[in-house]
């Protein structure tokens, strides 16, 4: 296993060591670093969904922002008193795809923070 770096930075500042991820290689590394980044952004805000094409009706599977997304209610068929909201025909604001996530990447931004995982191995582990 190999062990590469991962560097994060708030706008206007230099990066620093941040954490490291263990994977036998760099690609498999940006797929860790991927669904860590999605789950961790996931985890702190109430408004990123993860949806599903064949399940919720929209064109892609991944995570989806909520707060960007134009939202459409439909009344809920179990119960009149309530509303469900319509994804297929809502205007979907997708944030990251599971595609992309399963293909890994090496950099992520959110808010003024920036992530970096770095193709520079730090040392071999046996």
């Amino acid at each position: 296993m190999k062990t590469y770096s991962i560097y994060k930075k708030r706008a206007g500042q230099s990066f620093e060591l941040w954490s490291s991820i263990y994977a036998s290689n760099f690609d498999e590394a940006k797929k860790q670093f991927a669904e860590m980044m999605t789950n961790d952004n996931w985890s702190m805000s109430n408004d990123i969904v993860w949806l599903d094409k064949e399940e919720d009706g929209v064109d892609e599977t991944g995570w989806f922002d909520l707060n960007a997304s134009v939202l459409v209610q439909k009344e809920d068929p179990t119960n009149k008193n309530y509303t469900i909201t319509d994804y297929a025909n809502s205007e979907m604001d997708l944030f990251c795809s599971k595609k992309e996530i399963e293909e890994g990447f090496d950099y992520w931004n959110e808010d003024v923070y920036t992530w970096e995982l770095r193709d520079v191995e730090l040392e071999e582990e046996d």
